[in-house]
């Protein structure tokens, strides 16, 4: 930890700063401490999103460790601070501490098992169904609320989810059948259980420590 810290740097990053660029060779590991990070893919004169990352986070692990091109691109959503380690000092420790590359190894199972979780929700649902489960998830990570705010505009949350702004707003109005009610970017849950019953989360989609 020491070596990995005395090689680091810690920086503030307002909202909307491209921290990687897909193509481009890696030269730190980003690991979030604070804000929010969108990882996306642009192709042509379209975007897609990838993931959402929240504190703590590593990104992209796998690209340091194959000593490859990124294969996505990474943003600031909400002003960040990232911490930079060079990646050629995280390829030294991953062969000198078995310790350490073991934790590394946990690290890219994990991220493997999140991008295999979403496309099967890719696969298995609607886009109503997708952003039904969005909703809870973010519901269940702020427990003690009876709403949340969208933290983005909603062609981020669109792309996420795998549709278009349009239909994202027709899904949103759909939902308000099943315990939800929409206020600008807040979304009320008046019925929890409503919202589950229509979304049917699965273990094997949905819980995170899955």
């Amino acid at each position: 930890m020491s070596r990995l810290l005395k090689g680091a740097l810690l920086q503030q990053f307002p909202v909307g700063t491209v921290l990687l660029q897909e193509g481009d060779p890696p030269d730190f590991l980003h690991v979030l401490l604070e804000g929010l990070v969108e990882i996306f893919t642009q192709q042509g004169d379209g975007e897609s999103g990838i993931s959402l990352l929240t504190p703590v986070s590593t990104f992209i692990l796998a690209a340091i460790i194959a000593d490859q091109a990124y294969l996505n691109s990474a943003r600031t959503l909400a002003k960040s601070r990232v911490l930079l380690i060079p990646a050629k000092l995280v390829r030294e420790l991953l062969d000198e501490d078995v310790a350490f590359a073991r934790v590394v190894a946990r690290e890219l199972a994990l991220a493997y098992r999140s991008s295999v979780k979403k496309l099967k929700g890719h696969m298995a649902r609607s886009s109503v169904e997708r952003l039904a489960n969005w909703v809870l998830a973010e519901a269940n990570r702020h427990a003690a609320d009876a709403s949340l705010v969208i933290p983005f505009d909603r062609g981020t949350l669109a792309s996420h989810i795998g549709t278009t702004r349009e239909n994202l707003s027709r899904s949103l109005a759909q939902l308000t059948d099943h315990g939800i009610r929409i206020r600008g970017r807040e979304i009320v849950i008046e019925s929890k259980s409503s919202l589950e019953g229509f979304a049917k989360p699965q273990k094997l989609i949905d819980d995170p420590t899955s």
